[in-house]
């Protein structure tokens, strides 16, 4: 990366996702990331504090641009299913940080903001209390679960998946496996029609 600028807090992650996209997360070092800049290791700390520090920003970074693509207007469920399919996009496109979203404690900027945003939207469900709570947990898991399960071992995780579907000597299972997108073009749909099921689901426990 040729140096013209002083480098941003920002770069820094936008280089390192893109080499965490390719390589994955263990590839990553603070002196890896310094050679892709042009600078010297020592310049990454002053940004973050450790490589942990580096990764909470990178997931920030991906909870940011869900919040970006989740529109203000629609109702309640039109809101919560934009925002599923958000994170389902962004984490099909960085597979290598949707198990790094797992392990997230929450506490970034972004983070928050999308928690509340789904949280309110539960409420503006009508659910409340208990309900409120089971609800959101639903969503979260089921968003970012699946995710971890379906792009493990990404890129081949089609290819995997792929293979598996063949080892079933199904005749539908055989027209889903004829290719790696007609696979992946189930596993997708797969999720949209489980996310409906379950806002469906939710949607009961409204007070």
């Amino acid at each position: 990366m040729t140096r013209n600028r002083t480098l941003t807090k920002a770069d820094f992650v936008e280089v390192a996702t893109k080499y965490v996209d390719e390589n994955g997360l263990n590839a990553l070092t603070m002196r890896v990331l310094g050679d892709l800049l042009g600078v010297d290791a020592t310049a990454c700390y002053r940004h973050f504090r450790s490589k942990g520090a580096l990764l909470a920003a990178m997931v920030d970074a991906l909870f940011l641009a869900i919040l970006e693509a989740v529109p203000d207007s629609g109702s309640p469920r039109e809101r919560i299913e934009a925002q599923m399919m958000a994170s389902r996009r962004e984490m099909v496109a960085h597979p290598q940080l949707a198990a790094a979203i797992a392990v997230s404690e929450g506490d970034t900027p972004a983070a928050l903001v999308l928690m509340k945003s789904a949280i309110a939207n539960l409420e503006a469900l009508g659910l409340s209390g208990e309900n409120l709570v089971q609800g959101y947990q639903t969503i979260e898991s089921y968003a970012i679960g699946s995710a971890i399960f379906d792009l493990s071992r990404a890129p081949e995780n089609m290819e995997i998946r792929r293979a598996r579907y063949r080892l079933l000597e199904n005749p539908a299972f055989d027209v889903a496996a004829k290719t790696v997108k007609s696979t992946s073009d189930v596993t997708e749909n797969a999720y949209r029609v489980g996310m409906k099921a379950l806002i469906d689901y939710v949607e009961t426990l409204a007070d």
